[in-house]
Order: C-alpha cells, then sequence, then structure tokens
C-alpha cells in the first residue's frame, strides 16, 4: 500500500520536508516512489507546495495521505477537486485551477482553438496583402521612373533629329 507523507530534511531545529509518495513499510527518510512537493513550518505562514496533477493521479490510484499531509491537502482544495476528478471531470482541467490558468470548458477551448487558427489564417493573409501592396507601389514607382526616362530618350532623340534637320537645312 502507498502512502503520501512528509519526508524530513534540513538541518537540526531547522525542519523542511518533502511531500514524497512512499511504501508504507518504508523508513521515513527511505525509499521514494516520487517527490510531489514541499512543505516549510519555519515561514510565517507555513509554505507548502504541492503538484495537483500528481497528487490527484496517487490519490486516485488509492495511496491514503497522512494527517498532515491530508491538512495540506485540504488547504490546497485537493480532495475538492478528487470528487469532481470522480465524478468525471478532466485532470487537466482540474490542476489548471491551482495553477491560476484560467479554466474554460473543453467545448470553448476547441472553439476558440478554431478561432485562433482563423484569426492566425486572417492576419498571414493581412500580411500578405499588405506586401504585396508594397511592392506593387514599389513596381509602380520603378515603372514610373522608366517610362520619364524612355519619354526623355525620345524626346531627346526627336529633339536631336529636329536640330539634324535644321542644320541641313541651314547648309
Amino acid at each position: 500500500m502507498l502512502k503520501i507523507r512528509l519526508s524530513r530534511r534540513g538541518k537540526k531545529r531547522q525542519p523542511s520536508y518533502r511531500v514524497v509518495v512512499a511504501d508504507v513499510n518504508s523508513k521515513r527518510d527511505g525509499r521514494i516512489v516520487e517527490r510531489i512537493g514541499h512543505y516549510n513550518p519555519l515561514t510565517d505562514p507555513a509554505e507548502f507546495s504541492i503538484q495537483e496533477d500528481r497528487a490527484l493521479h496517487w490519490l486516485n490510484v488509492g495511496a491514503q495521505p497522512t494527517d498532515a499531509v491530508r491538512r495540506l491537502l485540504d488547504k490546497q482544495g485537493t480532495f475538492d477537486r478528487l470528487g469532481r476528478m470522480r465524478a468525471g471531470e478532466s485532470l487537466a482541467v482540474l490542476a489548471a485551477e491551482v495553477s491560476g490558468a484560467v479554466v474554460v470548458a473543453p467545448e470553448a477551448v476547441e472553439v476558440s482553438a478554431e478561432e485562433d487558427e482563423a484569426e492566425e489564417e486572417q492576419s498571414v493573409v493581412a500580411e500578405i496583402i499588405e506586401t504585396v501592396k508594397e511592392t506593387a507601389s514599389n513596381v509602380a514607382e520603378k515603372v514610373e521612373d522608366a517610362v520619364e526616362a524612355v519619354v526623355d530618350a525620345v524626346e531627346d532623340a526627336v529633339d536631336g533629329d529636329d536640330d539634324e534637320d535644321a542644320e541641313e537645312d541651314n547648309e
């Protein structure tokens, strides 16, 4: 049988604890299955952190918490979420509550993912359109410059022919 319990660390008179999953027959600081958190009773207020998703997993497979760990899990709200998980809620949604992430219903996640894809496509299309517009305006400027250069060359050539005709007439 597995227990979720505290394993002592720290110096004399300066205890800190790890929250671990261990076999019932192993020593307090002996072999563990997994370390899922820590607890420091010396700070005011006492500081603790337990990985919600791992705690829910081990509680769901039958691990029993000690009284001290049970109090910590109650403060964190894990037992409430365990009941909701057994009722059918997703582990990811429940774990997100503890991490402070925004919890959204799965249907809304699918819709928002589709909306995000549509927005990304629209932004990509808008970028492409803007790039094409810039390129077209650059090409138009170059074409105008080239046309002006050709017109000037033609005018010079025509003026040059008129000058030659005028010189021939003068002779």
